[in-house]
């Protein structure tokens, strides 16, 4: 899980689209800035937040988002009994996972998307926390209904909460998704039995409008609940990744929620002195006038990153940095932070913002 911030909430945005007293006007990216040329493509991660449907997913512990009608069995308490913090313990006992709940989350992470290209959407979105295929479709069929999402590709892994990586993209799917486990060691065997569940690599190959191929990646790391070793393993596994790529001439790009805080980050390096061997670094590069994807405590880290492998010149791609923003809407902040989904407030969207960029596409016609 990752690091979680509460917020109190207030108004939101009256019906003539005016800000209130939920956040700023200064706070919020002009949609203007958030609009494509015909010949660009551009790229979202964004971490929904428990994007849970409310059915049980055998072998996950997916317990909290049940509506609280089916939370009186055996099989939930035994579990729920278990859970040392009594916030999440009292979530998982009685959170109501309604119909109603779901649709308005989904309604909340469609209004992010919709935010992007003046109601279109970005061409490819690198999500996180989505629990499973069935609601990653509910929320292409429901909120983007028209907005040519054809690609929505979802493996299940190993994550005990049952959260995964996902891609959703307009573009045309090219052979078979993968997921790639991450080959965690760690010398205390009980840890590394968690490594194990920790959440893979989602790599799907798509083809542009000019017909060459790009290979895109999504990632949720170890929250910071684990040791940093797991994050540097992680680091360390996607830059080989790409690396190896690019020797074979294909074009790469890997985003999502990496868990690194700016904290950990100056300590180690892991963006400036590892990732940035494999192509430049979203927040590194642009992103200027952001403070961060995420704030803990008053604390603002890019836990949410890009990483546009050295060869994406092969699929005719050449990054905007100036393009490079994250997405703060009226909807998904709380004077200038992200405002978490709050079920019972109906407000809301999700816990982290979302890394939003643009590249340059040559033409598939020949001069």
């Amino acid at each position: 899980m990752s690091l979680l911030m509460a917020f109190t909430g207030c108004t939101s945005k009256d019906t003539k689209g005016e800000t209130s007293a939920k956040t700023s006007i200064e706070d919020i990216v002009p949609p203007e800035r958030l609009s494509k040329g015909e010949d660009e493509v551009s790229i979202m991660t964004f971490n929904v937040e428990n994007m849970f449907d409310n059915l049980h997913d055998n072998g996950t512990e997916d317990y909290a988002y049940l509506p609280r009608a089916q939370k009186g069995t055996a099989e939930v308490g035994e579990f729920c009994m278990k859970v040392k913090s009594k916030f999440y313990r009292d979530e998982c006992n009685f959170k109501d996972w309604n119909d109603e709940i779901v649709a308005f989350k989904l309604s909340q992470v469609g209004k992010t998307i919709k935010y992007i290209d003046h109601g279109r959407g970005p061409d490819i979105i690198l999500m996180a926390e989505v629990e499973n295929i069935s609601i990653l479709n509910k929320l292409v069929d429901t909120q983007l209904q028209g907005l040519g999402y054809q690609t929505r590709v979802l493996i299940e892994g190993p994550d005990l909460r049952g959260i995964d990586p996902a891609i959703l993209t307009k573009f045309p799917l090219k052979g078979k998704p993968v997921l790639h486990i991450i080959p965690y060691k760690d010398e205390n065997p009980e840890q590394l039995k968690y490594a194990k569940r920790s959440r893979g690599v989602i790599e799907a190959t798509v083809i542009l409008p000019n017909k060459k191929e790009l290979t895109v990646m999504a990632v949720h790391f170890p929250s910071q609940a684990n040791p940093t070793a797991w994050r540097k393993q992680a680091v360390e596994f996607i830059k080989t990744k790409i690396l190896e790529y690019e020797k074979k001439g294909r074009a790469t790009i890997i985003g999502g929620d990496m868990n690194i805080t700016a904290t950990e980050e100056g300590r180690n390096g892991y963006f400036s002195k590892i990732l940035s061997q494999a192509g430049p670094v979203s927040h590194l590069v642009g992103c200027d006038h952001c403070k961060g994807s995420h704030n803990y405590k008053g604390e603002w880290s890019f836990l949410d990153v890009m990483v546009y492998g050295n060869s994406i010149s092969k699929a005719g791609l050449t990054l905007i940095p100036e393009s490079i923003q994250t997405v703060i809407t009226p909807d998904n902040s709380l004077h200038g932070s992200p405002l978490r989904f709050d079920d019972e407030k109906k407000e809301g969207v999700a816990d982290h913002f979302p890394l939003y960029s643009r590249l340059k596409i040559s033409s598939s016609k020949k001069k």
